[in-house]
C-alpha cells in the first residue's frame, strides 16, 4: 500500500486515466461523426449540398416497390414459379437489409434483386408468357431500371470516400482511429 503514497505512482495513475478518457472520447467522437457520413446513405438532404437530390435508401426503397409489383405482374404459377421466388426472396432480403441498416448487406441484396429482374427480362425476351397486365411490366422494368441507374451514379460512395480523406485521413484522427477501433463508414458498390 505504500506505493500507492508515492508521488511517482499518483502522477501514472492519472497519466493513464487521462490516457483514457482521450481514447474514449476519441471513440465517440469519430464513431458519431463516421455515422453522421453514413446518414447521407437514408438522407437525401445530407448530399443535397452537392447538387444531388436523391440518395441510396431513397432509391433502394422504389426497387423493393418495384419488385412488388413486378411479383404481382408475373404471379407464381406455373413457368414463372422459380423466378418468382427468387425474385421474392431477393426482395425481402432487400428491405430486410435496409431495416438494418448494413451498408454491405444493403449492397449484396442490391445485386441479387438486380439478378433477379434480369432474369425476369430473360425470361420475356425468351417467350414466357405474362398475364394481360403487359404495359404494367414494361413501366415497372423501366422505373427498376432507372432507380438502378441513378443508384450506379449517387454521390454517396463520393461523399464516404472524401469523409475518409479529409476527416479520417487528417492528423491526429488518423491515428485515433486505429488506436480506438473506429470502422470506417462503407461505400457502396
Amino acid at each position: 500500500m505504500g506505493f500507492l503514497k508515492k508521488r511517482s505512482t499518483a502522477i501514472g495513475i492519472f497519466v493513464v486515466v487521462v490516457v483514457l478518457f482521450t481514447l474514449l472520447g476519441s471513440h465517440l467522437s469519430l464513431g458519431r461523426a463516421c455515422r453522421k457520413a453514413e446518414d447521407a446513405f437514408f438522407d437525401k438532404s445530407l448530399l443535397q449540398a452537392e447538387g444531388y437530390y436523391t440518395c441510396p435508401g431513397e432509391q433502394l426503397g422504389y426497387c423493393v416497390n418495384d419488385a412488388n409489383r413486378l411479383l404481382s405482374v408475373i404471379g407464381s404459377d406455373g413457368e414463372w414459379a422459380e423466378t418468382y421466388e427468387a425474385l421474392r426472396a431477393a426482395r425481402r432480403e432487400l428491405a430486410d437489409a435496409l431495416d438494418t441498416r448494413d451498408i454491405p448487406a444493403i449492397g449484396k441484396a442490391n445485386q441479387k434483386l438486380a439478378e433477379a429482374v434480369r432474369e425476369v427480362e430473360t425470361m420475356v425476351r425468351d417467350g414466357a408468357a405474362l398475364p394481360d397486365s403487359y404495359d404494367d411490366y414494361a413501366s415497372i422494368v423501366s422505373e427498376f431500371n432507372s432507380a438502378q441507374a441513378l443508384l450506379d451514379n449517387s454521390a454517396y460512395s463520393d461523399h464516404i470516400l472524401a469523409f475518409r480523406e479529409d476527416v479520417l485521413g487528417a492528423f491526429p484522427a488518423n491515428i485515433l482511429r486505429r488506436l480506438t477501433f473506429v470502422k470506417a463508414p462503407e461505400t457502396f458498390p
